[in-house]
């Protein structure tokens, strides 16, 4: 092939390539196709690079079937998804982190960590990219030269070429600022990528099946006549490096930051992690079947030994252009994909790790504003470290084993990923000095003898020490230094103590583990303020982008104060700019701006525990699903019960506020829990402090007012002390009993007990009255048969009638003194209906003078019903007073009466303000009143219904009378009549 038609394909598949991530950031592109979870599965192969190509036959060559330790490994990681790929989404998603450097800086709560790990992660991935760099530019020369051997000199210039391709290609996908939504052009790009690598290399191997050999029999006849290739496949899966290489290929699928990104950082869906977790194990699969068929068809041809570019010979075999074209283009979907991730990637984790924490603020702000330029430039950086590797490691002869060293480094960071989910007690002191002591190990063990054949004396000492064979040094080396890192970070970690901070983390990443945050109080009042401090960091606009866009996503208002919302708004803009910055200097921001008041608190958020659960209630198992059934028990206990129940904390939050609270208040559970005390409406605010106050324990009948209406309340309050506490808390528990029917109850048997004594007063009054007014009555009856003088007859009249007038007062006194004495419903006496309402009207009068003007009796004096005549009485004191009160001026009261049938109808009118119609159904209810606090009990219409129903009755109301005016209310009550036995 023509080095200028080399360099014209490789410009088209540039163009190609960079069209196809630029439409896709565009949107030129369906967003559902790039979303779908087979698209993602597709971009996570870009993982693979050439290692699933030229290495794989490399190793198949070499190492017999050790190269499934490839694929096996890799696989497992999602093949065991549940048990590693899920929890580190949980955390990753909720937290924005992107990175392994943003994982252990995060759950270790240390700078230094991230940076470590970050200088780490580089030097594990920068061999694995000097060697795809150099088998591309190697290919590159093959090409023209396929029987030659060939010099690094030769394809040094193609090697600075495919550099620059790569970084051309990157700075083209960089996004144009930081931001939280995916990277569509280099996820689709990549699948679009590794789907060609998939189909290309899959026709490879039809290839070396069909035209290579001229089937499977042709293939079967030659492995017959050649069992030295079967022997050699499987006398190496038979050593114990087979499982070692497991390991480390596992390890390095975990920590290699092109994977992590692509799961991680892309913002999947959970349904899509699923997918990948048997999509992307199918690919790699489907990848490795060419792999001995094109191995055997290059031994079957003698092919020089250049085993890392047998797909390529498949071209010269066939003598077929497209075949060589089409190996070649697969190699370089390979190559790109992988150093573009890894580019990109790396990148973004220097800028959080190495770069933005070492920064002023100033400096910091400068370059949060131009994170792009400063990500082209680490790109370009780690590109040209990428070449320098190159150059060193060919120097020195050493590129062909560099690729074990960086999977044997990754292994290292195993120990820690494993931690982080399942050994809370791991610190940051452990981890540390676990990877120190682990890389010096490895430097010492593993890359030292790479780069000299001895390691200066070393490695034969170890060698003969241990009793090791040569071929399984390296595996044992790499088990033995990854020993070594978990055997310091154990240690260390048990002998030294963890902060709070440390320990939250841990209980976060900690499988099945509750986390406990602390519940702090901010200094920021609301989510406006958060902007304005904000800003100071990172400039007015961004402030507002980044605080609305973590409002929107919890649905917060920019006037909401509630101190729980806060802490949960200040908590999703510390993960969001974790996803611009890294959990570093997202920390850094929000600890110095945003920060808790000073006061040191053990006290735990409990709201934000029970949301947790409620959000990952579908994830519990066993005990726990237990455990969260009897905490819902309680919960709906606790919200059913026919008493008020609130908790407050030390600091007024509210903690607690069930169902009856809200109907008491109007305020709900969801608006007011974890919000502050003043949140209350009045006068239940002041009412819950001033009982705070106090000292007691109980206070028994508290009236509040509610629009000029007062009800009565029973406040207890409890108090669960730090110590006895479960989490630790100072917390207030108030119960809310309304005893307001109790206290009417009570106000009115008490009116009973004084009506009952002013009732035995007026009959023992009335008695001692009666002898003097009888022996008057008598004297003025004499005195005209004394005189005959006009005047004295007209005397004696005058003082006749005011005696009579007296004896009927004290009469209707009598009466009313024995109310309620009859048995209820049977009753034998006929009541004359006119003489009750006199006696009624004359009893009133006694308070008010004009009240025998005011009413107007116009009873029939003829109708009778059979009833108690002491409670007719009081039914019509009560309808009377009520009628009275309603109407204020210039009253007019009017009693009438009916007959229909055998029924009597008796109607009492007056022309006051009426009755609205909403409390009509509501006047006859026990308590129920209209008037002002203090001047009625709201007994007075219930007792005149129930008096009406003992006398086979019934009562309704008819408001307004006067439809022009709205006045007017007319009580009209029917009553058996009663009739007298003929004989």
């Amino acid at each position: 092939m023509s080095p200028y038609l080399l360099i014209g394909f490789g410009l088209l598949f540039f163009m190609l390539v960079g069209g196809i991530g630029v439409a896709a950031n565009r949107n030129l592109i369906p967003q559902k196709l790039i979303d779908h979870p087979l698209v993602f599965a597709l971009s996570l192969a870009g993982y693979t690079g050439t290692w699933a190509i030229s290495g794989a036959l490399s190793i198949a060559n070499q190492g017999g079937y050790l190269y499934l330790a490839y694929f096996f490994g890799t696989s497992a990681l999602f093949i065991f998804s549940p048990l590693i790929i899920r929890p580190l989404y949980s955390i990753t998603s909720a937290f924005q982190l992107s990175s392994l450097a943003d994982l252990f800086s995060f759950r270790y709560k240390s700078q230094t960590a991230g940076a470590i790990i970050a200088c780490f992660v580089i030097i594990s991935v920068l061999p694995l990219m000097a060697i795809q760099v150099d088998k591309m530019a190697e290919t590159a020369v093959y090409l023209n030269n396929p029987l030659n051997s060939i010099r690094y000199e030769q394809y040094k210039p193609w090697a600075w070429g495919f550099i620059s391709f790569i970084l051309l290609l990157s700075i083209l996908l960089v996004p144009k600022k930081a931001q939280h939504k995916k990277n569509n052009g280099l996820v689709f790009g990549s699948a679009c990528l590794s789907l060609f690598k998939l189909l290309a290399f899959l026709i490879l191997g039809v290839v070396a099946l069909f035209f290579v050999f001229d089937g499977p029999q042709s293939l079967e006849t030659w492995l017959y006549s050649n069992p030295s290739r079967i022997l050699q496949l499987n006398s190496s899966i038979i050593s114990n490096n087979a499982r070692t290489l497991i390991v480390i290929f596992f390890a390095g699928t975990l920590a290699f930051p092109h994977l992590f990104h692509l799961t991680f950082a892309e913002k999947p869906t959970r349904r899509v992690i699923d997918t990948a977790s048997w999509a992307f194990p199918a690919y790699l699969l489907l990848i490795s079947l060419p792999i001995l068929p094109i191995l055997w068809a290059a031994q079957a041809n003698g092919v020089p030994n250049v085993d890392y570019l047998y797909a390529l010979s498949l071209g010269f075999l066939t003598h077929s252009p497209w075949v060589l074209y089409l190996a070649y283009f697969c190699m370089l979907s390979a190559a790109t994909t992988s150093l573009v991730v890894i580019a990109m990637s790396t990148s973004q984790m220097c800028i959080n790790h190495l770069v933005l924490p070492n920064l002023s603020l100033p400096r910091q702000i400068t370059l949060f504003q131009n994170l792009q330029l400063a990500r082209r430039i680490l790109i370009g950086s780690i590109l040209l470290m990428t070449m320098l590797v190159l150059e060193w490691s060919k120097q020195l002869t050493i590129l062909m084993n560099f690729s074990f060293a960086a999977f044997s480094a990754a292994c290292q960071f195993l120990p820690g990923i494993l931690a982080l989910l399942y050994w809370p007690k791991g610190n940051r002191a452990g981890l540390i000095l676990g990877l120190l002591a682990g890389f010096f190990c490895w430097l010492i063990a593993i890359l030292l003898p790479m780069i000299h054949e001895d390691a200066f004396g070393l490695m034969p000492l170890l060698m003969k020490y241990f009793d090791l064979a040569p071929n399984s040094y390296f595996t044992i080396a790499t088990t033995a230094c990854l020993g070594v890192n978990m055997l310091v970070f154990w240690l260390v970690s048990h002998l030294t103590k963890m902060t709070e901070d440390e320990k939250y983390a841990a209980a976060i990443c900690a499988q099945d583990s509750l986390s406990l945050p602390a519940r702090q109080k901010l200094t920021a009042q609301s989510a406006r303020q958060f902007i304005e401090l904000l800003g100071l960091a990172l400039g007015h606009e961004e402030a507002r982008r980044i605080v609305e866009q973590a409002a929107g996503k919890l649905s917060i208002q920019p006037e909401e104060t509630s101190p729980f919302i806060l802490r949960l708004l200040r908590r999703q803009i510390e993960a969001d700019l974790s996803g611009l910055y890294g959990p570093t200097i997202a920390h850094q921001i929000i600890s110095k701006h945003l920060p808790v008041s000073g006061e040191a608190t053990t006290n735990k958020d409990i709201r934000l525990i029970e949301q947790n659960l409620e959000n990952h209630k579908h994830h519990l198992s066993g005990l726990a699903i237990e455990i969260d059934k009897l905490r819902r028990y309680h919960r709906q206990t606790i919200e059913a019960l026919p008493i008020g129940v609130c908790t407050l904390g030390h600091d007024l939050e509210i903690l607690q506020w069930n169902q009856l609270m809200a109907d008491l208040t109007g305020q709900s559970p969801k608006a007011l829990v974890g919000a502050h005390l003043s949140m209350v409406h009045e006068p239940w605010q002041q009412a819950l402090r001033d009982f705070l106050h106090r000292t007691l324990a109980k206070e028994d009948k508290v009236p509040l007012s509610f629009d000029g209406h007062t009800r009565w309340f029973t406040f207890f309050k409890t108090r669960a002390d730090a110590e006895q506490a479960l989490f630790k808390e100072n917390t207030f528990t108030i119960i809310i009993e309304e005893v307001t029917e109790t206290v009417l109850l009570e106000n009115e048997v008490l009116h009973s007990e004084r009506l009952a004594s002013i009732g035995r007063l007026a009959a023992g009054v009335a008695h001692e009255i009666g002898n003097p007014v009888t022996g008057i009555a008598c004297l003025a009856q004499n005195l005209p048969l004394d005189s005959d003088a006009p005047a004295v007859k007209d005397t004696a009249n005058m003082i006749t009638e005011q005696t009579t007038r007296i004896r009927k007062i004290l009469q209707a006194l009598i009466n009313f003194s024995h109310a309620g004495s009859s048995q209820q419903g049977n009753f034998t006496q006929a009541v004359n209906l006119h003489d009750c309402a006199e006696d009624a009207v004359h009893l009133l009068s006694l308070e008010d003078k004009t009240l025998t003007k005011t009413v107007t009796n116009a009873i029939n004096p003829t109708l009778q019903v059979l009833g108690d005549p002491q409670r007719i009485l009081q039914v019509f004191i009560n309808l009377i007073t009520n009628a009275v009160a309603a109407s204020q001026e210039d009253p007019s009261i009017v009693l009438e009466s009916q007959l229909q049938g055998k029924l009597v109808v008796l109607h009492i009118t007056d022309n006051g303000e009426g009755i609205p119609e909403n409390i009509q159904s509501k006047i006859f209810e026990p308590f129920f009143t209209t008037k002002l606090t203090g001047s009625g009990t709201g007994l007075g219409l219930s007792l005149v219904y129930s008096i009406i129903e003992e006398h086979k009755g019934n009562i309704r109301v008819v408001s307004p009378m006067n439809k022009d005016t709205q006045s007017g209310t007319c009580f009209s009550i029917k009553l058996p009549l009663y009739q007298h036995e003929r004989l």
